[in-house]
């Protein structure tokens, strides 16, 4: 009776590990880079001094997050780039998102105001003009976030550690008179990059912050239930 008993138990205890260690883990690896700190919120107004001058939200980044690019009488903007590092990932991906906050690239304005831009290789530019164009910046100096699911054709890229934008922005402008404060097209564009964001998810992740475990009331659960058992095969 007594082997029996303890048969009994010890499936149940095997049962218990079995559903403990079948759940599978899911973790985030987020990077930002440049001011993530900001504050800022899509659609918000701040003043070029706002965001270069000392101790403004881009004072002390680092490149391409560090100052106005290109001039809207004088000249476009050359491409920027920037690259994530994060190490490499072993693990199944789920999903992924790609993010940025820009400043003034007036996508209101006439005609297209990005001349291409790539995720690692990957030409997106017809995908993100269409952003620009339907959900862009209305006003001349108005700060966007622009963000991007990425698909699972771009998981190979993101498992190596690395992974790289390009952005080249251009078109016509807008330009607003310091003293009527009418706002005009102009001949060429600016803008500013404020922060960029990479979200991966992924199963059974090893990263430097510890995996959600299941909660601790299910394992007492399960061990509650294989006491109560013991009990009762006992009292038989």
């Amino acid at each position: 009776m007594k082997n029996s008993v303890s048969n009994k138990l010890l499936s149940l205890c095997a049962l218990s590990f079995f559903v403990l260690t079948s759940v599978a883990n899911a973790g985030i690896i987020s990077i930002t880079l440049g001011n993530g700190a900001s504050g800022l919120v899509d659609g918000d107004m701040p003043t070029a001094c706002d965001l270069v001058c000392a101790g403004g939200i881009s004072y002390g980044q680092v490149p391409p997050f560090d100052a106005v690019r290109g001039h809207e009488i004088i000249s476009d903007p050359k491409n920027v780039n920037w690259s994530f590092n994060y190490g490499p990932i072993t693990d199944t991906i789920l999903s992924a998102t790609f993010s940025f906050g820009i400043w003034d690239h007036d996508s209101s304005a006439s005609g297209s105001q990005l001349d291409s831009f790539a995720l690692d290789g990957m030409n997106l530019t017809t995908e993100l003009d269409a952003l620009f164009e339907s959900a862009g910046g209305s006003l001349d100096r108005q700060f966007k976030i622009y963000t991007m699911n990425l698909s699972t054709s771009l998981f190979a890229s993101l498992a190596d550690g690395l992974f790289s934008a390009n952005l080249d922005i251009g078109g016509t402008g807008l330009l607003t008179n310091g003293l009527t404060q009418v706002v005009s097209e102009s001949r060429y564009n600016a803008f500013l990059l404020v922060h960029s964001t990479l979200n991966i998810t992924t199963q059974d992740v090893v990263d430097p912050e510890p995996p959600t475990d299941v909660p601790e009331p299910s394992t007492l659960l399960l061990f509650a239930v294989a006491l109560l058992s013991f009990k009762r095969y006992s009292r038989r």
